[in-house]
């Protein structure tokens, strides 16, 4: 059984949104303003990630379920590994979206280290 649902902005627009301006925001919370170290900025884009994927799954969830079975076209009760494997290669593909987002923000942390160290480093020469 196939199902073609339409594209329309409750079940992929609204979504979208909400992860790309989570990818912006979430950083900001993780990860320390005055960090003067990479390794800080890396582990705290990598708990965003996670994050992230785990928001994407819990919405292709939802939607999936609130649309009704017939919007998973698997049957009338599909195995548990296959609902896991196609929410998450839903989030993942909302990656698209998101990941561009979310490199540009690291490469914004990345250059308010490198410009607080320079800070750092003039401090010190004087």
């Amino acid at each position: 059984m196939i199902v073609l649902d339409s594209i329309g902005f409750v079940n992929t627009g609204l979504p979208l949104i909400v992860l790309g301006v989570l990818a912006v925001l979430i950083p900001r919370l993780v990860i320390d303003r005055e960090t003067r170290s990479h390794g800080d900025v890396f582990r705290g884009i990598c708990r965003t990630v996670i994050f992230l994927l785990s928001v994407g799954f819990l919405m292709s969830y939802v939607l999936t379920y609130t649309r009704g079975v017939h919007a998973l076209a698997l049957g009338s009760s599909p195995e548990l590994g296959t609902a896991l494997w196609m929410h998450s290669r839903l989030s993942l593909m909302a990656a698209i979206v998101w990941a561009p987002i979310l490199g540009l923000v690291w490469f914004g942390h990345a250059q308010g280290v490198e410009a607080r160290r320079g800070q750092d480093s003039a401090a010190g020469e004087r």
